[in-house]
């Protein structure tokens, strides 16, 4: 029978060296943990984008559609001559119900965005309806022009914490304006070009209207292309400016 003798000396020093990578291990576990708390607690939240960060002068003009068939042909064939492309913000039944507009903007290069599905204030909803809403609308928009789009503007311009939640959980970024020609209210031409030309900035998102409710807007976007032309200003679409940087709230 073999007895085996242990050493006390060299087994206390291992028992040591093993407490202390069990040490080491924990701190690092516990610098990781840490990081990842970090993280989650830095991570920004989700914004309602109203203009961007830049000093480049260049502007987007966006167009809000949720009805008829006058106002939108006349505004393409502008935007046409001009070589413009703009972001077009369409409601799901109404590009269901006319698909030759949507498509139309999709083969001119426009960019094609959401602006919902009901003309709903959707901070009065539930988050499943605003969900709801938010995704009928994208599936409109895809089966008929091919478009996936990510940028939505919400009906009325209406959303909060919960929206924004709801719409960056869908892979979408809420997009509002910092120039707003009110041709909806129809003040009148001079009034319309008035205002966008009077309040225009770099990085500026201009917003105007391509229902058939905006019958002004046709006559008056000829001269607030020229004129923002006049004043040095580039023309594109609000993911173009958004490369510009940030978007920011008012």
């Amino acid at each position: 029978m073999k007895i085996y003798f242990i050493d006390f000396h060299k087994f206390k020093g291992l028992i040591g060296f093993a407490a202390a990578l069990t040490v080491v291990a924990l701190l690092l576990t516990g610098v990781m943990l840490t990081d990842l708390s970090a993280l989650a607690v830095t991570k920004p939240k989700p914004h309602a984008i109203y203009k961007v960060k830049t000093e480049q002068k260049l502007v987007a003009l966006t167009f809000d559609i949720s009805w008829g068939t006058k106002v939108p042909g006349p505004v393409m064939d502008i935007l046409k001559k001009n070589n413009i492309k703009s972001t077009f913000y369409l409601s799901g039944p109404w590009v269901k119900q006319y698909p030759e507009f949507p498509q139309r903007l999709q083969k001119e290069g426009h960019e094609i965005a959401s602006h919902g599905n009901r003309h709903i204030d959707l901070d009065k909803e539930s988050a499943s309806t605003v969900r709801e809403e938010i995704m009928k609308a994208h599936q409109s928009i895809k089966e008929v022009t091919g478009a996936s789009p990510n940028l939505i503007r919400t009906p009325n311009g209406a959303w909060n914490d919960m929206v924004l939640d709801v719409a960056d959980q869908v892979g979408y970024k809420v997009i509002q304006w910092s120039v707003d020609s009110l041709d909806w209210k129809k003040p009148g031409v001079d009034v319309i070009v008035k205002r966008v030309l009077d309040r225009v900035h770099p990085g500026a998102i201009i917003l105007m209207h391509a229902s058939d409710t905006c019958l002004q807007t046709p006559e008056a976007l000829p001269r607030v292309i020229e004129g923002l032309k006049t004043k040095g200003y580039e023309l594109v679409t609000v993911s173009r400016l958004l490369e510009e940087g940030p978007g920011v709230m008012e």
